[in-house]
Order: structure tokens, then C-alpha cells, then sequence
């Protein structure tokens, strides 16, 4: 008798331990729970402290009978089994509410902008390393820009080299072609600007030797209260896949209009090649040859032709439209036209009406201009049309639900923004506490075909001549939506 009573004390003792870690386990999870939510900050508070309340009472219900010695052991067994169950609740929550605030901090995160300049030999040299051309003459643009010369200074001091400077920059590249110098430094925005004139220039040279500088322009943007004034984002799509720290020329160039009290969004296209003054150079280029020298140099550019404020800018690349589309499950579009891609590695074919557009798919539908004769401008308005995709999509409350996180990893890695933490979540609970729909225009810039000096590329090019009259009447609508209440 006297054993059977100590087995059954034994067993109590057991199951009150087992409860006891139960309810420390739930209330340490509650707490960051709530913390993080709060923390976080996107949940309206007509939502927020209802859910708080309730959560407390719950919490003031089971956690004092798992930690009493002498409940019932059925109330004690209860509350066990339903902390458990809140327990794995709050824990999917919290991983969740985690992504989120690691999300933010990723794509928030600017690094110190640089702009590289490269040593460069001919494919077959026997140069491999910078350090072997120690003493040897270096040819290089006689441009005064500050960043190359401190760049040219650099490599100086670094391997001891003489340079030998010449007017042209095309005739630097042609010197080294034609087998004329032994090796070239110049910046990495004028060697890729010119990998797009010439295709096979990536197979005839190499770069042996990379010096970076830092890019002393400030941000240019001017940030508001979202969620009670209109502001301007620009969008600059980059040409590149992989790294969104990697600086490429900007091949999508969109300004978004947001009007967050009359829920207005106004999308304006401007064309890649519109023919613009680079700020930080004080030199002529197309408006893709901007990114080349970083986002903020595009953020300078188009405030200046468009004479409007720039308030956020998004950088995003190829890899964000892919990664993006495939995670909320593709997108569906009405096409006004069939066609075929072009110079891509894989083909796509696109019929008028219903499409269905996987990452690749939607990518390519963006991309090709070869299809048209205005093919930039064509171009233009297919980026429209994906991008409305993906926004009514994206912010679809079944799809948000469903794959938050793929979204999320989706886009960590393959955005940068100078939208704050706080921009985002305010705007996040201004659409919870709503939950109104959008309204979504689009609007396309266009201009004339012609042939300029492009400052990245040393020679003329063609470019597109911007339209002062339809940049008036983009700059009037602009105007109009900011002004709505």
C-alpha cells in the first residue's frame, strides 16, 4: 500500500513538473510573441489590443492551474493539452513575425555606394595579375572626373605604373584591341556601356586588377509621412540577375505616384534610352548609363528632367521579377498583342488575350522590344502591365496568407529600398485597418530616335530625344494624383 502511494505521488510529481515546464515554455512564447507584434508594428490597434486582450485572459485562465500543486489533474491535463497547442501556435508566429523583421532589416539595408574601375589586357595577354605590370605604361581617358582620377591614383601607388593619356575613350579601347597598348584602366560603367555596343568584347579582353571607390554624392531622395502625404518612388530595374548590391546600367526606369488618402497609384514609364544630363558628372548619357554610376545617380537624373521630388527609390534586377512571380504562383495578363521574344537564351511565345506568366515567362514578356518598331516605348508598356500583375496579385489577402513567406524569400536578397522599416509597416496597417482596393493608371514617356556623345561611352550613340510636351502633360497628371484628397 504504502508503495502504491509513493508511485502515485511519484507520478503526481512528475505530471506537475511536466505542466510547470508547460506553462514557463508558454509564457516565455507569449512574451516575445506580443513583443515582436509590437515591435513590428503593423497591426491596427482596433485589431491589436483585442487579440492582446484575449491572449491575456487565456494566459490568466491555464498557466496559474499548469503551476498550481493542487488542481484537478482533468483542469491541470486541459490546460496542458491547450498550451501545447497555443505553444506551437505562437511558435509558427513568432518564426513568422521574425522572417518579417529580418525581411526589413535585409532589404533596408544600403551598403556604401562605389563605383569600380577595371585594369584590362586583351584576352590572349600574358598579363594575369595587376602586379605584373609593374613599370609598364597603362593607357587611360584624360577625363577629370574625381573618381577616376583618385581611382588612377590608387592603381598608381599600388603597382607602380606610368599612364600615357589620350583625348578619346574609344580610342583607348581600340589601342588595346589592336594590340597598340599593353593594357587600359578605365571605369567599369564605360567598359559595360561599351559591352553593349560590341557583344564579343567580353571574349576579347579580360580585367585583371579592379579598384573601387567610394561615391561621395548624398541621397538625393526627401522622405514623408506615407500613410498621410503622396510621394514619388522610383523603380530602377537593373539588368543584371544575382546580387542586388552588383551596380548595372537600369534598363527599367518607373516612377510611382502614391496617393495613400485617395488609394491612387499612378505608374509613369521613361524610356531607357531617353538622352539626359548625368548630375554627379555634369556630362550627357542615356538614362540606362545612369545606373552604372549607382541608384542615386538615376534618382538625380530623373528629378532633374522631370523637374519633380523623388521621395524613396526600389532597385531591383531580374532575379526579384523571376523570384517574385514564381512565388505568388505566377501572374495572368490580357496581351493587346502576339508575339515571340527574341536574343534570349530561351524562347517564349505569347498570344493575344489570357496569358499565364510563370517568373521566366514574365521576365521575358518585359523585356522584349525587337517584336516592335517602337521598341522601347512597346517595351515600356509591357512593364506596366507586369508590374500591375504582380501588385494586384501580391496584395491579394489569400495570396499574402498563403505564401507570406515564399514572398518573402522571394524578395530578401533581391531588393534594395530606402523605404524605412517604419514607412513600411505604417503603410501595411493603413491597408489592414482599410483593407480598400486601389486604383492603378499607367502612363508611358516617349521621344524621338536620334544620335548623341554619351559621356560612358566616349562616342555617339543612339538615344531618345525626350518629349517636353508629354513630359508636361506626365508632370500635370502627376500633379493631379498628388493633389487628390
Amino acid at each position: 500500500m504504502r508503495s502504491d502511494r509513493k508511485n502515485r505521488e511519484h507520478k503526481k510529481q512528475k505530471k506537475n513538473r511536466f505542466c510547470r515546464i508547460v506553462a514557463v515554455i508558454y509564457s516565455i512564447l507569449i512574451i516575445c510573441f506580443i513583443g515582436l507584434f509590437l515591435w513590428l508594428n503593423v497591426l491596427p490597434a482596433k485589431y491589436l489590443y483585442p487579440l492582446i486582450g484575449i491572449l491575456i485572459v487565456i494566459s490568466v485562465f491555464i498557466v496559474p492551474v499548469m503551476y498550481s500543486k493542487r488542481g484537478k489533474p482533468s483542469r491541470k491535463r486541459g490546460a496542458a493539452i491547450f498550451a501545447i497547442l497555443l505553444i506551437v501556435a505562437f511558435g509558427v508566429g513568432t518564426y513568422y513575425l521574425g522572417s518579417t523583421i529580418g525581411f526589413l532589416g535585409e532589404i533596408t539595408k544600403i551598403g556604401e555606394a562605389k563605383e569600380d574601375f577595371y585594369l584590362i589586357v586583351n584576352a590572349d595577354s600574358k598579363y594575369e595579375e595587376a602586379s605584373e605590370l609593374s613599370g609598364k605604361t597603362v593607357q587611360a581617358c584624360a577625363d577629370s572626373d574625381s573618381a577616376y582620377a583618385e581611382a588612377r591614383n590608387k592603381l598608381k601607388n599600388e603597382i607602380s605604373i606610368k599612364y600615357k593619356y589620350l583625348d578619346k575613350l574609344p580610342d583607348v579601347l581600340d589601342n588595346l584591341l589592336n594590340k597598340k597598348a599593353e593594357a587600359i584602366f578605365i571605369s567599369a560603367a564605360s567598359y559595360e556601356s561599351m559591352k553593349g555596343q560590341d557583344s564579343s568584347l567580353e571574349e576579347k579582353t579580360k580585367i585583371i586588377y579592379t579598384v573601387s571607390v567610394a561615391v561621395k554624392n548624398k541621397s538625393r531622395t526627401s522622405h514623408v509621412k506615407v500613410t498621410k502625404e503622396p510621394f514619388n518612388v522610383l523603380v530602377s530595374g537593373l539588368d543584371i540577375t544575382g546580387s542586388i548590391d552588383n551596380v548595372s546600367r537600369s534598363d527599367v526606369n518607373m516612377v510611382i505616384t502614391v496617393n495613400p488618402k485617395s488609394k491612387h497609384i499612378l505608374i509613369t514609364s521613361i524610356p531607357r534610352d531617353y538622352y539626359i544630363n548625368l548630375p554627379g558628372k555634369g556630362a550627357t548619357d542615356k538614362l540606362t548609363h545612369s545606373g552604372l554610376y549607382g541608384v542615386q545617380e538615376t534618382v538625380g537624373a530623373v528629378e532633374d528632367f522631370m523637374g519633380i521630388e523623388i521621395n524613396y527609390y526600389a532597385k531591383v534586377n531580374y532575379s526579384t521579377v523571376i523570384k517574385l512571380v514564381d512565388a505568388i504562383g505566377g501572374i495572368d495578363i490580357e496581351s493587346p498583342y502576339a508575339f515571340n521574344t527574341h536574343g534570349m537564351n530561351e524562347k517564349y511565345s505569347f498570344v493575344k488575350g489570357h496569358n499565364h506568366l510563370d517568373g521566366s515567362k514574365a521576365l521575358a514578356y518585359s523585356r522584349e522590344r525587337q517584336s516592335w518598331v517602337d521598341g522601347d516605348m512597346r517595351r515600356n508598356e509591357n512593364q506596366q502591365l507586369i508590374l500591375e500583375a504582380i501588385i494586384k496579385k501580391a496584395s491579394n489577402s489569400t495570396t499574402i496568407l498563403s505564401e507570406y513567406t515564399s514572398i518573402l524569400n522571394a524578395i530578401k536578397g533581391n531588393l534594395e529600398t530606402d523605404l524605412s522599416k517604419d514607412d513600411m509597416t505604417s503603410l501595411i496597417k493603413m491597408q489592414l485597418n482599410d483593407m480598400s482596393g486601389w486604383t492603378i493608371e499607367k502612363q508611358a514617356l516617349k521621344g524621338e530616335p536620334a544620335s548623341r556623345f554619351c559621356y560612358s561611352l566616349g562616342l555617339n550613340a543612339s538615344v531618345v530625344l525626350p518629349d517636353e510636351a508629354m513630359i508636361a502633360e506626365a508632370l500635370d497628371k502627376i500633379m493631379q494624383v498628388k493633389d487628390e484628397t
